[in-house]
């Protein structure tokens, strides 16, 4: 078999994308959609080709990644057949009919294709939608409710929203203390005989067994069991029972995270939260919530048991590691990637306080490399970090507010570090300190942080200073200098990889980031200090606002391919005092992630090309643009994958700079100095970790003069392939 053809008439407008998935039998896998490389390999240990006695390794190994012949069955195309119509009176399509055919190739006459031809005609309407409720209660739900049914009269006839509409009802009686109710209990009959392609529907909701109608149940007692349970005492807090442990932890902190009380109505969705909020609390391996008939009233009351089973108290961790690091600020990683080898070490310390507390001190010592194409040889970078942090599973004087009940994961992190960072042209010191609120909603977690304070020293190498040019030599201390990063900042995470696991988004975002108003405000209403650079203790303070988003979409084609997209959009606007946006919060392209056939800091920005820099400080910008998409594929099963992929983008400063001849981003020309490259890559899966390599090619250059930026034009000068690629050593995916 070579290909699986559906030819089918108009589909109405009805999406049949999936229709596909019904395919039983289908062809061999192939590369990059057309290279049957598991049907050769097959072949080729199973046939030898003259090294079965010679090489039998690589025999085993074509024999190990091979794939035998698909060959055509008749008992699979009778199975598809059937499924595929199944699939279209799904949808409504009645009267649909399936037939299929094999078409032998011309030339060669053992490949051939199968052929399904799809009648589909018209699709049946909803004529009438009839609840028929047994329950006096349940039935009063469904009045209630009457705007959310998915079920409406004229609608076509789809079992997907058939489905839906079961679900809906099932979590919304379960929401309202329908303890024993499931969907098994709702069935649907269609009649289609009385009008032609109209539906008459009946939704049946019965009784439980012997006919015994549905009680709504409500919650009688609560008793949470935490650890070993040692103690025999009951303690009663806020109507809840806890049973302690020889690990205490103050009632108030667990009452506050189980949101469901006695004499309350059942409701599966805050059961849910109460998981989530104590699984949260990082304080246990396992949490169970199990609701028996209540010994008083076994009809319509529950007793709740909470089983909570603690973890250590106290953990220490030791990984060393193989790393591909990002830039780092002192507040969060970058998008650079170095590698090289580090040691972590991480102290961790649970219910500090009593009240669910957990306090870590952890160390990364890292050394690092970046492997370099040109002339500018081996540059090693040494990086000594502390961090100490402190979260309270709870949003410290919000908990009580009555908006901080929608929210889930909710925790209040405080937060001090100290990073030193060095190499061989400057050195940097930060001290950042901040505290910081996380909590999610639905598929949304946010980061608020209203206090954040970073100190960054910065000593550059007097001999390197001294090689730049004048104008360069002013950027660098500019850029490099000791400052003061005073502000909040704001941040999300959302995506949608519950709804469809084969196509979804992941979105991230440093929503807004604010620095240096609070000081401004300070000289201006209490001294008489104007311009730019004022200082604070002799430490001049920044003043900009930033924001980035980053949206990545992975598209599962099947278990062999797949697609991913990237698009990333930053910008930093440095007002008040500052004039430059600091070092820390620039951008830059180049790397392991993004513009794969350039170095960091190599291009940009805009078509700025005159840096003699040796280490391009100056390539870093105030705007970022970069786009990404890669063809991922399977070579090996479960150990090696491939790649083909496309990126493009450039960074831009805001204004204009007479040093910096097009660096600043202008509407009618950006579109041309975007740095595009093309490349291909393998990813080796090592279970625990995957080691990525990429080649980067170079397409289209902006440091180039205009009319010479397709630089692939010139792919077959000498040493073009030297000068124009890069390979990456990374680990885990680009994005």
């Amino acid at each position: 078999m070579v290909k699986n053809v559906i030819v089918r008439g108009d589909s109405k407008g009805v999406s049949l994308s999936d229709e596909r998935d019904n395919l039983r039998q289908k062809p061999n896998r192939e590369l990059l959609g057309f290279v049957k490389f598991h049907l050769w390999a097959y072949q080729y240990g199973n046939k030898g080709l003259g090294i079965r006695k010679k090489q039998p390794w690589l025999r085993r190994l074509a024999e190990k990644i091979g794939e035998a012949p698909v060959l055509i069955d008749s008992s699979k195309m009778d199975v598809t057949a059937q499924k595929m119509s199944d699939y279209y009176f799904s949808k409504g399509f009645l009267d649909n009919e399936v037939a299929y055919s094999v078409k032998p190739k011309k030339i060669f006459k053992k490949r051939a294709s199968v052929i399904y031809s799809v009648q589909l005609h018209d699709y049946n309407l909803l004529n009438s939608v009839v609840y028929n409720v047994a329950s006096k209660a349940i039935d009063n739900q469904l009045v209630r409710t009457k705007n959310q049914q998915r079920l409406k009269v004229g609608q076509r006839l789809d079992f997907e929203k058939i489905e839906a509409e079961r679900n809906r009802i099932t979590v919304l009686l379960r929401a309202n203390g329908f303890f024993y109710f499931n969907s098994s209990f709702i069935d649907f009959q269609i009649d289609t005989n009385q009008i032609k392609h109209r539906s008459d529907l009946v939704v049946n909701i019965r009784n439980r067994k012997n006919y015994e109608p549905h009680y709504q149940q409500t919650v009688n007692k609560i008793t949470v069991v935490i650890g070993d349970a040692s103690k025999k005492d009951t303690l009663y807090f806020k109507g809840i029972h806890f049973i302690e442990g020889s690990y205490y932890i103050k009632p108030t902190s667990l009452a506050k995270n189980i949101i469901f009380r006695p004499n309350e109505l059942y409701n599966a969705n805050l059961v849910q939260k109460t998981y989530s909020n104590l699984l949260s609390m990082g304080l246990f391996n396992f949490v169970t919530i199990r609701f028996s008939p209540s010994q008083e009233d076994s009809l319509e009351h529950l007793d709740a048991l909470i089983i909570l089973q603690t973890a250590p108290k106290r953990d220490f961790s030791w990984e060393p590691q193989v790393i591909s690091t990002g830039q780092s600020n002192g507040i969060e990683a970058g998008t650079e990637r170095n590698f090289g080898l580090a040691n972590s070490l991480t102290l961790k310390n649970r219910n500090v306080f009593g009240g669910a507390e957990t306090f870590s001190i952890s160390s990364l010592t890292a050394l690092e490399t970046q492997l370099k194409k040109d002339d500018q040889g081996v540059f090693n970078n040494f990086r000594q970090s502390i961090n100490a942090e402190l979260v309270i599973p709870s949003l410290v004087y919000f908990e009580r507010k009555k908006f901080s009940e929608v929210f889930v994961r909710k925790s209040t992190r405080f937060n001090a570090s100290f990073l030193h960072d060095r190499n061989v042209n400057y050195t940097r010191n930060v001290i950042p300190i901040s505290f910081t609120y996380a909590f999610s909603k639905g598929r949304t977690s946010f980061g608020i942080t209203p206090f954040r304070l970073s100190l960054n020293q910065a000593v550059i190498e007097s001999g390197f200073l001294a090689s730049l040019d004048p104008d360069t030599r002013f950027y660098t201390t500019q850029l490099l200098t000791n400052n003061i990063i005073a502000g909040p900042t704001a941040s999300l995470y959302w995506n949608n990889k519950d709804k469809d696991r084969n196509k979804y988004w992941q979105i991230r975002s440093n929503a807004l980031e604010l620095s240096g108003n609070l000081a401004s405000l300070y000289f201006k209403a209490f001294t008489d200090i104007t311009g730019i650079n004022k200082e604070i203790l002799g430490v001049k303070y920044s003043q900009y606002a930033r924001s980035d988003v980053d949206g990545v979409y992975n598209y599962i084609i099947d278990e062999n391919n797949a697609v991913a997209a990237r698009v990333y959009f930053g910008a930093g606007l440095p007002y008040g005092n500052t004039q430059f946006l600091p070092f820390e919060r620039r951008f830059f392209v180049g790397g392991g992630t993004n513009l794969r056939a350039w170095r960091p800091r190599t291009i940009g920005p805009g078509s700025y090309s005159d840096s003699l820099s040796t280490i391009s400080i100056e390539k870093t910008g105030e705007l970022s643009l970069v786009g990404s998409a890669e063809f991922r594929f399977d070579i090996i099963d479960k150990l090696i994958d491939g790649a083909v992929f496309l990126d493009a983008g450039n960074i831009w400063n805001f204004r204009e700079n007479s040093n910096f001849k097009n660096a600043e981003f202008q509407f009618n020309r950006f579109y041309k100095e975007l740095a595009i490259n093309s490349g291909v890559g393998l990813r080796f899966d090592l279970t625990y970790v995957v080691f990525r390599t990429d080649w980067g090619i170079a397409l289209h250059d902006p440091s180039e003069l205009e009319a010479n930026r397709w630089v692939i034009n010139n792919f077959f000068d000498q040493g073009w392939i030297f000068d124009n690629t890069a390979v990456n050593f990374a680990i885990g995916f680009p994005f």
